[in-house]
């Protein structure tokens, strides 16, 4: 049992730091968008204030894991299938990155949630294509259409 408390809190430590780096790069990637105000959020206002929530979670599960001694890190990965999910979830969001201003919005959200479903999650092919067809056309609807925010639309364009 205590082996398994080391581990957890080395985790703690490991994600409370990655998450306080991504928090970090979401903010200082958001600094040049105006935030407005609660009245009349601009650009900024939400990916500005989801890095602060982002940052105060990170710092109190960064805490949590320094309150006690850890276990090495060796033993964070000894599941590999995990490691390999975790690092099959980074190559995706990359990927996704990368082509969607040349794919489009749909289609790259799209194939990001078949990618983490199916091969990720290990989902059928039912669930994966009506949860990618639904998230990916949902979210579409919400920014694009609601928000008017303006999304890639790569080659093809409804």
């Amino acid at each position: 049992m205590k082996g398994r408390q080391n581990r957890l809190k080395r985790s703690d430590v490991l994600s409370g730091l990655a998450l306080l780096s991504v928090a970090l790069f979401a903010w200082f990637g958001a600094s040049d968008l105006p935030a407005g105000s609660l009245r009349q959020p601009g650009a900024g206002f939400l990916p500005k204030h989801l890095a602060l929530l982002m940052a105060g979670l990170a710092a109190l599960l960064l805490a949590r894991g320094c309150r006690t001694g850890t276990g090495s890190a060796a033993e964070l990965w000894s599941d590999r299938a995990g490691l390999a999910r975790v690092v099959g979830m980074l190559a995706a969001l990359m990927g996704y990155v990368l082509v969607v201003e040349t794919a489009g919005y749909l289609l790259t959200t799209a194939a990001l949630f078949v990618v983490m479903l199916r091969w990720i999650g290990r989902q059928g092919w039912a669930v994966t294509l009506t949860v990618a067809l639904l998230a990916s056309g949902g979210s579409y609807l919400v920014f694009a259409r609601w928000l008017l925010v303006s999304l890639p639309a790569g080659a093809w364009t409804p």
